[in-house]
């Protein structure tokens, strides 16, 4: 299961670049603009994504500690909800910072973490038990879903797009 989720976290980090090419393209008024979805805007998605990957990195440190989940933006997580960006270009440096980070992160996993037991409480406050490696499983595929949405919105603006395809690193 390591090597599946180093491919993972290879493939979210090749998309989101390519994403980002995309979204860099776009006029500046376009980052916040509300397209209607539960997520309405480039900005509101691409935040959600940022935090809830920092929080699931910072609960998976309750396995044990991970060289790659150390410092900024781990030691003090932006809240669930909370905009993470002053800009589109401050956006792009912290999400290319967290993806070396997943990547680092999922090359020091190790078949015994991937079996392991992570004990945490979800959310809601609620104690829960998952395996560790479904979890991290979780944590990747949760941007290929939002990053559909994505997609989506710039086909509502008639922007190409086609940048989630994980053949283009197999």
């Amino acid at each position: 299961m390591t090597e599946t989720i180093r491919l993972l976290a290879r493939y979210n980090a090749h998309a989101n670049r390519e994403m980002n090419k995309v979204l860099g393209s776009l006029p500046p008024e376009d980052w916040s603009r509300d397209l209607g979805g539960f997520y309405a805007s480039f900005e509101a998605v691409t935040g959600h994504l940022y935090t809830a990957d920092v929080a699931w990195l910072v609960r998976f440190t309750g396995l044990r500690s991970f060289q790659a989940l150390k410092g900024e933006p781990f030691d003090f997580p932006p809240s669930l909800g909370q905009n993470p960006f002053e800009s589109f270009s401050d956006y792009q440096t912290k999400r290319g910072a967290l993806d070396a980070s997943i990547e680092s992160f999922a090359a020091e996993l190790t078949e015994a973490d991937v079996t392991a037991e992570l004990e945490y409480r979800n959310f809601r406050g609620e104690a829960v038990a998952k395996n560790f490696g479904g979890l991290v499983v979780h944590l990747l595929n949760h941007q290929t879903h939002h990053r559909g949405m994505i997609a989506l919105y710039l086909d509502q603006l008639d922007v190409p797009n086609d940048f989630n395809s994980l053949s283009a690193i197999v």
